[in-house]
């Protein structure tokens, strides 16, 4: 991995207190999740300062620490004058290091899933290595480069953006030989302002790639169509519709053990099982197939991978509840997923009276977030949902355009939750989704057993 002496001279930073080891496999900002062998970066947040919880992280195993100051405990403190300037540098340096493939994923929707099934199908012939969770940030990609490991022959990073420029400056740093394109939709429009900002901050990982790279793009958007021949590298098509390279045929999607399709390659049409849920899998996992093809592996070996992908905390989770099932998909939303979401809900084969749904805000989505909202809710009743709950102010709002029972709340959640107990009777399926801001895995929590 990489060695703090070497670190601290390429950040010009003193090392207090040096001790063996010096070899770090990895970096950590939240001292909960610091792991044996990590340095912990005591980053200055608005409500809490890095520095106080040194004593945690070296309690957990961190062998260093990146800091601005000597808080008088802990050893191996590199100590630099700005904390998250140094850790961009310290990724960069590593990065240098790193003598292999690195893949971006971006896009609207579907990032961290469509990152596992790449990562699943990649693994048939390389030692792949992928960002945790959902790092796609500013800090959290830095904190990634510096946690792959020496022995790995490619790497797979998610690129976020909540403004324009973001995903130029991530790929920069990560410097991507291939990259995909999950698609495009109204989301973070705070700071990218309409859904021609989405498109041209997704296409900023498309113009970072070099030429001998590839970039697998969603055929199916038709903003990306036309941008396809300006693309820097080689550019894959995958989608839902004969018009890609890579798209799904006899897709199901209405097992609760997952969707199955049958995938058209170049090459031939191959089975696929996946244990994920939604019809909008189906597509990402061809466009897994067309980027794993791309780099020289089997169709056949790397669906088979896809099928040992399971689904991801948050993510139209299917969960046994009281009253029948949970659907849960709280851990982010926009207006495409919401739609794919509510689509999921409706079309699941289980032997329930109710189809029911939980919705908590869409935010980040500027100064149109009233008619998204209201749209979300049409979308609901159209889809033929039973019963809805709002909670939020945008979603409580919105519930105005809603003529079935349900209820919504804009502030107590713990209220809204009593109102879904007593109108929601076995048997039923009660999709639960919302921003990550609205933390409604709260309502997953207070449901489930």
């Amino acid at each position: 991995m990489w060695d703090l002496r070497e670190a601290a001279e390429i950040l010009g930073a003193t090392l207090i207190r040096p001790r063996a080891p010096f070899i770090a496999s990895g970096a950590a900002c939240d001292s909960r999740k610091v792991e044996p062998g990590h340095v912990f970066v005591a980053l200055q947040g608005k409500r809490h300062d890095g520095h106080d919880f040194l004593p945690e992280a070296f309690s957990k195993g961190a062998i260093g620490a990146l800091v601005s100051r000597d808080p008088g405990q802990g050893h191996n403190l590199l100590l630099v004058d700005d904390v998250e300037a140094a850790l961009w540098d310290l990724a960069a340096w590593r990065r240098d290091q790193l003598a292999i493939p690195f893949v971006g994923v971006t896009g609207s929707f579907g990032k961290t899933t469509a990152k596992e099934l790449i990562t699943a199908s990649l693994a048939v012939r390389y030692r792949a290595f992928r960002a945790r969770e959902s790092y796609n940030t500013e800090l959290g990609v830095p904190l990634e480069i510096l946690s792959v490991p020496d022995d790995a022959e490619v790497a797979v990073l998610e690129l976020g953006a909540a403004g324009p420029g973001e995903i130029r400056r991530l790929a920069q740093l990560v410097r991507p030989w291939a990259g995909i394109i999950t698609g495009v939709g109204e989301a973070h429009l705070a700071g990218l302002k309409d859904r021609e900002g989405v498109v041209q901050a997704k296409w900023e990982l498309a113009e970072a790639l070099p030429e001998e790279g590839v970039l697998a793009l969603n055929w199916d958007f038709p903003e990306l169509r036309a941008r396809a021949d300006t693309c820097a590298g080689v550019c894959i098509r995958f989608g839902s519709t004969p018009q890609a390279d890579f798209y799904p045929r006899q897709v199901v999607a209405d097992s609760p053990d997952g969707v199955r399709f049958l995938a058209v390659t170049p090459r031939s049409e191959i089975p696929v099982r996946l244990k994920l849920l939604g019809e909008h899998v189906a597509a990402l996992a061809c466009g897994a197939l067309a980027l794993a093809w791309s780099m020289g592996v089997p169709e056949e070996a790397a669906a088979r991978a896809l099928s040992e992908v399971h689904p991801l905390p948050h993510r139209l989770e299917l969960h046994p509840a009281p009253f029948g099932w949970i659907l849960d998909d709280c851990y982010n939303a926009n207006p495409l997923s919401m739609r794919a979401a509510l689509k999921t809900l409706v079309t699941l084969n289980l032997p329930v009276e109710r189809r029911a749904a939980l919705l908590g805000d869409m935010l980040d989505l500027g100064p149109d977030e009233a008619r998204y909202h209201r749209a979300v809710v049409e979308e609901a009743r159209w889809q033929g949902v039973d019963l809805l709950f709002a909670f939020g102010p945008r979603m409580a709002k919105a519930f105005t355009a809603w003529d079935g029972p349900g209820a919504a709340e804009p502030e107590d959640l713990t209220a809204l939750l009593a109102k879904v107990r007593e109108e929601v009777r076995l048997p039923t399926l009660l999709l639960v989704k919302g921003s990550r801001g609205m933390a409604l895995e709260r309502a997953v929590a207070a449901l489930t057993p």
